[in-house]
C-alpha cells in the first residue's frame, strides 16, 4: 500500500494506492464511521483485479483542513481523481461514502464508469425508521449532542460514550445483540472513530449537493447495491430505492449483516466486487 498527501485548498488529504495504474482505476470512498483503512485489507485482495485508490475525507482520519468557511467533498473528490492522473474511475462507497459518489455521479457523470454502493445512503430521501430502532438511534443522537456540548475536560468520557452507542447500532446492528465473533470489527470501527473526533469539533461547513433523492433515474451506468439484512431499515429502503430507480442497478442481499458490511463481511464483498470489475470488463463503455 503506497500512501501520500494531496494538498487541496485549505487542507490535506491522505491517501493509499494500490495495484498498477494500467489496470482499471477504482476510488475508494468510506463511510462515516470508519476512514480510508477500512478498504485497505479489500484493495490487497483486489489489486489484481483494479487499481484502486482510497482517501480520508476532510476531517476524518489523518486528512487536515484549516477552513473557516465552507468546503465541497465533491470537489475534494474530484482532486482526489485528478492527483491521480485519473480522468475517470469505478466509484466504491460505502453509506457516507456511498452517498457521495452518487451526488457525484450526479454531478460529474463524465467521470464516473460505474457505481458498487455499500450501505448506501441517499441524499434528500427520507426513509422509514422502525419502531424498535428508535431507541438505538435516539440514544446516538443524545450521545453526539452531548459530545458536542461537553467541555475539554468531559470530552474523552462523552466520545467513549457516543462510540460506543454508534458501534452498538451499526456493528451489531438493531435486531442482533453483541457476539463474539463481531468483537474485532467492533474493535476497528472504535478505533477509527476515536481518530476521526479528534477532529470534528468545530468543523467547517460543507457545501451541500443537490439532493439525490428524486435523480437517480439520471445515473447510466452500472450500479451494483450490497445491503445487509441485519442493517436499519432506512438503509434497507435506500437500497432498494437505487435498484428502483437507476435504470441499470441490482441489489445483493447480505445475510446476516448490519452496516458495516465491509469489515463485518469482507469475503462477500470482495467476492461481489471481482465479480462485478469483470462484468464491467465486458461492457465495451466501461471497459477502458
Amino acid at each position: 500500500m503506497e500512501t501520500r498527501t494531496i494538498t487541496v485548498p485549505g487542507g490535506t488529504l491522505r491517501t493509499g494506492s494500490s495495484g498498477t495504474p494500467d489496470r482499471p482505476a477504482a476510488l475508494l470512498v468510506h463511510s462515516g464511521i470508519a476512514h480510508a483503512e477500512m478498504w485497505f485489507p479489500l484493495m490487497r485482495e483486489l489489486d489484481d483485479e483494479m487499481f484502486g485508490v482510497a482517501y480520508d475525507c476532510r476531517c476524518f482520519g489523518e486528512s487536515t483542513t484549516t477552513l473557516d468557511g465552507e468546503f465541497s467533498d465533491i470537489g475534494d473528490l474530484a482532486s482526489v481523481l485528478d492527483a491521480y492522473g485519473l480522468e475517470s474511475a469505478v466509484l466504491v462507497g460505502e453509506s457516507r461514502g456511498a452517498r457521495l459518489a452518487v451526488d457525484f455521479a450526479l454531478a460529474h457523470p463524465e467521470r464516473v464508469r460505474g457505481l458498487f454502493l455499500l450501505a448506501p445512503d441517499v441524499s434528500g430521501l427520507d426513509t422509514p425508521v422502525a419502531d424498535d430502532e428508535r431507541p438505538l438511534l435516539d440514544a446516538v443522537g443524545a450521545a453526539e449532542e452531548a459530545w458536542d456540548e461537553a467541555d475539554e475536560a468531559d470530552t474523552a468520557r462523552r466520545v467513549e460514550e457516543l462510540i460506543a452507542h454508534e458501534v452498538r447500532l451499526f456493528v451489531d446492528g438493531p435486531g442482533r445483540e453483541p457476539a463474539p465473533e463481531r468483537a474485532a470489527v467492533r474493535e476497528a470501527v472504535a478505533g477509527m472513530l476515536r481518530l476521526n473526533y479528534t477532529q470534528q469539533k468545530d468543523t467547517p461547513d460543507f457545501v451541500k449537493a443537490e439532493p439525490a433523492a428524486g435523480r437517480l433515474e439520471k445515473l447510466d451506468v452500472p450500479v451494483r447495491v450490497l445491503v445487509g439484512d441485519a442493517d436499519t431499515t432506512g438503509m434497507r429502503a435506500a437500497a432498494e430505492e437505487i435498484e428502483r430507480a437507476c435504470p441499470r442497478a441490482s441489489l445483493v442481499r447480505v445475510p446476516d449483516a448490519a452496516h458495516a458490511l465491509t469489515l463485518e463481511r469482507g469475503d462477500i464483498v470482495v467476492h461481489e466486487l471481482r465479480t462485478w470489475l469483470r462484468e464491467l470488463r465486458q461492457t465495451p463503455e466501461t471497459a477502458a
